[in-house]
C-alpha cells in the first residue's frame, strides 16, 4: 500500500483583502494558481489511487478535487489535516516563527500551534488512513507533512541552518520551494516501511 502526502504550493498570490481577516482565514481561502491546477490534474493522472484525503483549505480541495475525477471517488475532508495554525504574530513575522519552530518543536505563537501540537493533530487522522490497505492520497500542507514526519524520520539542518527531515539517510523534505511536494509512504501490516519523495 501506499499514502501520498501532497501538499500543492502553486497558490494564487495576486490577491487583495479589502476588509481585516486573521492570517490563518487568509491562508485557509487563497484558491490554486492556474499553474497549480495545471499540476494538481497532471499529478492525479499519475498517481491512481482508492482512497482520498484533504484538508479543509481551498488549495488542497482544488488538489484533490482532480484525484476525485481521475479515480472516481468521493474526498474525506478532515480539518485534522488542515496547516498547523500561526496564530497571533504580534511584532514577528512568519519568518521569525519558521525559525523558532525548527529548532524548539513546541515552540509557538499565542493562538498558534507548534509542530509537535500539529503532529499530534494529524496522527488522529493519519492512525486510520494506515489502517485502511489501500492506495491513499492525502492533499494537505508542507508544513503538516513536516510535522507529522517529525515522528518517523531523523531530524538535521542543513547549510543554511535549516530544518531536514530524513528516512534511512536518505533527505526526504527541506525547506526547497517545490511547486509541489510529494511524499510516498510504503505500507505493509499498517506499518510505515519506506518513505521518498516523488521525483518529478
Amino acid at each position: 500500500m501506499k499514502i501520498y502526502l501532497i501538499s500543492n504550493n502553486l497558490v494564487l498570490n495576486d490577491i487583495t483583502y479589502e476588509s481585516e481577516m486573521a492570517l490563518d482565514l487568509k491562508r485557509a481561502t487563497r484558491p490554486l494558481a492556474i499553474e497549480g491546477e495545471k499540476a494538481a490534474f497532471k499529478l492525479a493522472q499519475k498517481l491512481p489511487v482508492e482512497l482520498l484525503y484533504s484538508s479543509t483549505y481551498a488549495s488542497a480541495l482544488a488538489t484533490a478535487k482532480y484525484f476525485s475525477e481521475a479515480s472516481g471517488i468521493n474526498i474525506n475532508i478532515n480539518q485534522h489535516l488542515d496547516d498547523a495554525k500561526i496564530g497571533s504574530m504580534g511584532r514577528h513575522n512568519i519568518k521569525m516563527l519558521r525559525f523558532m519552530q525548527e529548532r524548539n518543536f513546541d515552540y509557538k505563537y499565542p493562538s498558534g500551534e507548534s509542530l509537535n501540537e500539529t503532529k499530534l493533530r494529524v496522527s488522529k487522522v493519519f492512525g486510520n488512513i494506515l489502517k485502511n490497505n489501500r492506495d491513499t492520497a492525502v492533499v494537505t500542507h508542507k508544513r503538516t507533512i513536516m510535522s507529522l514526519l517529525l515522528k518517523y524520520c531523523t531530524t538535521g539542518y542543513n547549510l543554511n541552518e535549516r530544518l531536514i527531515l530524513s528516512y534511512n539517510d536518505k533527505v526526504i523534505l527541506d525547506d526547497s520551494e517545490n511547486d509541489i511536494d510529494v511524499l510516498i509512504l510504503t505500507v505493509e501490516d499498517g506499518k510505515i516501511i519506506d518513505i521518498d519523495n516523488l521525483e518529478e
